[in-house]
């Protein structure tokens, strides 16, 4: 039975100006779960407390939208978890996650540009009983390569960036244990939370027209899409081995940057759908969103 909300009404306003400073008091963002109508009560809450964890994959959705918590962390009003925080079966939200944050920060302080942002996991209490996070991508240099295609496409010139990285053993290095660590972090914090581990949507297909992304050669569009299902496969494993549960949409392929714009769950620019650049759009936000509610209604 589906259980996910629309999105809840957005105050659009410029991510700039709403900004909040980084200080480690004001690191994660509580927000009780919207007023339900008299229907929607009859329904029994399952979840005391969600915690959402996790890098700019879950908390950065439109541009436009408006922010919470430590500058740094462009915690959208519209990410995955604050849309999945409109599901009725949830009472009380606290956003915890950070963009560029990689598996050190889930678990240990993160020195932000304006002070210290707590551990996420120190954002869990012995009322969370559902976790949700999206961790792994920055830990294996997804910037880099993200910045390898923005300047390619910038100077016009096909890319070459495969050719600029070690292969993916290097390239993924200690990621495993770290995950594993990070995981196990987790449970340990919250032993009988339910946790939901999301993979990350693709970014663009291995082949087929794709003019928004013309700049990118074929080598490296297989490149990347071999190394987001590498690094999802493996994110898929070590959740799998502590009885978490794997989340990724159905049908990712199809709504990459290759697609059209009003389409597309992730975006090269942003420029067509108001995303940041290489991230999820508000659509893919959603997508996210309803797959783990899905998700949650085949556990319960």
């Amino acid at each position: 039975m589906k259980k996910l909300l629309g999105i809840p009404a957005l105050i659009t306003i410029a991510a700039a100006s709403t900004l909040t400073s980084c200080t480690s008091a004001d690191d994660t963002s509580e927000i009780s779960a919207p007023e339900t109508t008299q229907e929607q009560a009859d329904e029994p809450t399952i979840y005391r407390q969600y915690v959402a964890l996790g890098d700019s994959y879950a908390a950065m959705g439109s541009r436009d939208a408006q922010v919470t918590g430590p500058a740094e962390c462009f915690r959208s009003g519209d990410n995955y978890p604050a849309v999945l925080a409109g599901d009725d079966r949830i009472k009380e939200f606290v956003d915890a996650t950070c963009a560029s944050a990689v598996t050190h920060d889930i678990t240990s302080v993160r020195t932000g540009d304006e002070g210290f942002i707590s551990a996420q996991v120190d954002s869990l209490t012995e009322d969370t009983d559902l976790v949700t996070i999206s961790i792994g991508g920055n830990d294996i240099g997804f910037p880099d390569i993200a910045r390898c295609f923005q300047e390619a496409t910038a100077a016009g010139t096909e890319s070459d960036c495969a050719s600029k990285f070690p292969d993916s053993t290097e390239l993924f290095g200690p990621t495993p244990e770290m995950l594993d660590h990070t995981y196990s972090s987790i449970r340990n914090k919250a032993p009988g939370a339910d946790v939901f581990v999301t993979g990350y949507l693709p970014l663009i297909t291995e082949n087929g027209d794709c003019p928004d992304a013309g700049f990118i050669s074929d080598e490296d569009r297989e490149w990347a899409v071999s190394l987001t299902n590498e690094l999802n496969e493996l994110i898929s494993k070590i959740a799998s081995e502590l009885h978490f549960t794997f989340v990724l949409p159905e049908e990712a392929a199809e709504h990459t940057v290759c697609a059209e714009p009003s389409q597309r769950w992730t975006d090269l620019s942003g420029v067509e759908t108001g995303a940041y650049p290489m991230h999820p759009t508000a659509l893919g936000q959603e997508a996210m969103a309803q797959a783990i509610s899905e998700a949650i209604s085949a556990k319960l």
